[in-house]
């Protein structure tokens, strides 16, 4: 049972806010900049198993969507392949930012286990 609840705190993400927050748009943007879901997860203290990059920037695209009025399920393909649209993102992205810095929170963070 011990090795089970280690395995699953392991894979838990770092980050405390549940609440849109500025990473979830540093995130997004290094999707942007073409780096992988391995070396993002890497860079920022994720586990390899980790989701917290997919949801995350998931979390931006889809208040890029609304920002722009457009409808989530006409955008899936969009969404679930962020970097095949990424010139499309950047776009939407640049026109949007000061928006979703207004929304966004500051991030806080587990504290570590020693």
């Amino acid at each position: 049972m011990n090795e089970i609840m280690s395995i699953h705190s392991a894979a838990r993400p770092l980050l405390k806010t549940k609440k849109f927050s500025n990473l979830h748009i540093e995130l997004f943007e290094q999707i942007l900049m073409g780096k992988t879901n391995r070396d993002i997860n890497k860079a920022y203290g994720y586990t390899q198993r980790s989701h917290a990059v997919v949801d995350h920037s998931r979390k931006v695209m889809y208040k890029l969507l609304a920002l722009e009025g457009l409808c989530r399920r006409d955008n899936m393909d969009r969404v679930t392949y962020p970097r095949q649209y990424c010139f499309w993102w950047k776009k939407v992205l640049d026109t949007h930012n000061e928006a979703l810095n207004r929304m966004a929170i500051k991030p806080e963070y587990y504290e570590p286990h020693n």
